[in-house]
């Protein structure tokens, strides 16, 4: 932050004064002239949002409820190839039982 500090002198005068450097007064704005026309009144918004804040909205809420969709599809998909290679192993196991218990009967 910038601090006001007293201005330093640089001298003396005859009488004993002290002479400070001169700083130039700061530029004063220009007058705020008022407006000349009229303004229109601001239109008050609807109860109703914009067609195309609605449009977007739908569309992503439909993609998103598209997408959890599929994922919950990809789970259940995975679900059942496990449990196929489980089914599948299994069977392959009591098969591979009964051929060899049929050879030593």
């Amino acid at each position: 932050m910038h601090e006001h500090h007293a201005p330093v002198p640089i001298g003396l005068t005859a009488d004993g004064k002290p002479i400070y450097p001169y700083t130039p007064p700061a530029p004063t704005p220009p007058p705020v002239v008022a407006c000349q026309h009229t303004h229109a009144p601001t239109p008050v918004p609807a109860g109703r949002p914009a067609p195309e804040v609605v449009k977007w909205v739908t569309i992503g809420a439909a993609t998103s409820i598209f997408l959890l969709t599929v994922a919950v599809a990809a789970v259940a998909v995975a679900i059942g190839a496990v449990a196929i290679t489980v089914c599948v192993l299994v069977l392959r196991s009591l098969w591979q039982q009964m051929q060899e218990q049929a050879e030593r009967d």
